[in-house]
């Protein structure tokens, strides 16, 4: 769901109802854009339409679905960020685990429990430890 179709539930979350020019008003946007984004609401059943051609309005077909779907927007975009950050670890720790490889000359399960144990001795994260070695490594 893109931010325009947010747009267009949020308009109709707060109404119990709106036109086609309702909707094409604050949106600035036209007839032919308006079908692009609502038919896809409508497909996935959070939207009703009534009516046909100038006659037609838009509504919320339950409002719980809307509250639903934009809480589990919520934590998916929660988690996204979350993955993300695990993701970027990894790659740090990778990183400083190459360095470990290369320096001392040792395997790769080596290098990874030097990192655990550096991690665990001083309560720090593996990626703080792993930080400090990029660092370290710069210099």
């Amino acid at each position: 769901m893109n931010s325009r179709q947010r747009q267009i539930l949020d308009l109709l979350n707060s109404h119990d109802l709106l036109s086609t020019r309702d909707l094409l008003r604050p949106l600035k946007i036209t007839r032919a854009r308006l079908n692009q984004l609502i038919v896809p609401l409508m497909k996935k059943g959070l939207v009703k339409r009534e009516g046909r051609a100038r006659a037609t309005i838009y509504k919320i077909t339950d409002k719980r679905s809307f509250e639903q779907i934009t809480r589990k927007n919520w934590e998916l975009r929660n988690r996204i960020r979350e993955l993300e950050k695990t993701l970027e670890d990894r790659r740090v720790i990778e990183q400083a685990k190459e360095i470990l490889i290369a320096q001392f000359d040792i395997l790769p399960t080596e290098a990874y429990r030097k990192l655990q144990e550096q991690s665990m001795d001083r309560g720090r994260s593996m990626r703080e430890i792993a930080d400090g070695i990029l660092l370290a490594y710069e210099f």
